[in-house]
């Protein structure tokens, strides 16, 4: 799945407004061999009113009209177009041994606009049609929403969607798995929070389907995964809702916690009992040490009242050898409060 990216650095501190900015009639790229079959690596520079930019991603061979192979293995000038909806960019520059760079013009698309209109769709300003151009947003795109009976979009939020990488194959993976959002705001909003196919899929195969938007944030935020979601269940954790995994996942009770306290003997059938003895700091080191101090058979409350209390190993040693006798947990915990 591609994941686009578009970098903007800029170099004044006060905010530029889209509709404010001017749009680049030149620039600098830079080509690389591609992180996948049939792509390269393009790096796109430019500059308008003090501002720089840089974008990149990986662009399918077949955008590049007129750089044929020889001229990329070879050595000498290649002048070649990247035409995309809702403009062009017109290359010069050089290659050598498979990376080549030079400069760019850039020609938006006349017809963009009325494309657009045609599909009720307002027209966009010259900065967020550049915005299209450069992260290749196609009336494919357009269209796709409209199938999926998304609310219509304005050039404004289109322009958005471009530069936070809602793209058609986004939209069409999240449709395949049942979540056609309405609002594309929050494609937006799931987009910059890595929520992607395969995290939507890792859910699915894990019996989590059709949350929503929020649900899927909130989980990715908070790292719950397909995989953490397996783990809980072959601990015997099934079924949980979203609450309580955010929760476990949050309070660190993962696989390696379980297991451990189950190994020491502690299985409770409510998960919430493992949340409350870590947050209390209630681990198996800790029980071990109250064990290697004679004291086993600990309920996990019993435990985390002593964790509460200070009672430590160390602490219990020095109390049997100025009582000389074996005190209860109770009366060592009075001890350890009354400053004994």
């Amino acid at each position: 799945m591609r994941l686009p990216v578009l970098l903007l650095t800029t170099l004044l501190a006060a905010p530029v407004l889209s509709a404010q900015r001017s749009v680049p009639s030149s620039g600098q790229w830079l080509i690389e061999p591609g992180d996948h079959s049939a792509t390269l690596q393009l790096n796109v520079r430019y500059g308008e009113r003090g501002h720089s930019s840089n974008w990149g991603r990986d662009v399918p061979l077949r955008e590049f009209v007129g750089l044929s192979a020889a001229d990329m293995s070879g050595s000498g000038a290649v002048h070649f177009k990247i035409v995309r909806a809702a403009g062009t960019l017109d290359c010069e520059g050089w290659f050598e041994r498979g990376k080549g760079s030079g400069h760019f013009t850039y020609q938006p698309n006349p017809d963009f606009g009325a494309e657009l209109a045609k599909r009720g769709i307002n027209a966009p300003t010259e900065w967020e049609q550049f915005e299209m151009t450069m992260a290749a947003l196609g009336l494919d795109l357009v269209d796709e929403l409209a199938r999926q009976k998304y609310d219509r979009p304005t050039a404004a939020e289109l322009a958005r969607m471009a530069t936070h990488g809602v793209d058609l194959d986004y939209i069409k993976e999240l449709g395949a798995r049942g979540y056609r959002l309405q609002d594309p705001e929050r494609l937006v909003r799931m987009r910059d929070h890595g929520v992607d196919e395969d995290f939507v899929a890792s859910l699915d195969n894990a019996g989590y389907k059709n949350l929503s938007a929020e649900d899927l944030v909130r989980v990715r935020d908070h790292g719950v995964d397909g995989e953490f979601i397996a783990s809980l269940d072959s601990a015997g954790y099934k079924n949980l809702d979203i609450e309580a995994l955010v929760r476990l996942r949050d309070h660190g009770v993962n696989d390696d916690y379980i297991a451990d306290m189950k190994e020491m003997g502690y299985a409770p059938s409510n998960p919430e009992e493992l949340v409350e003895s870590r947050d209390h700091g209630v681990d198996p080191s800790y029980i071990a040490s109250l064990k290697a101090a004679g004291y086993e058979g600990l309920s996990l409350p019993e435990l985390r009242r002593a964790r509460d209390h200070g009672v430590t190993r160390a602490y219990i040693q020095r109390v049997k050898s100025r009582l000389s006798s074996n005190p209860s947990l109770d009366e060592v915990i009075r001890l350890r409060d009354r400053g004994f």
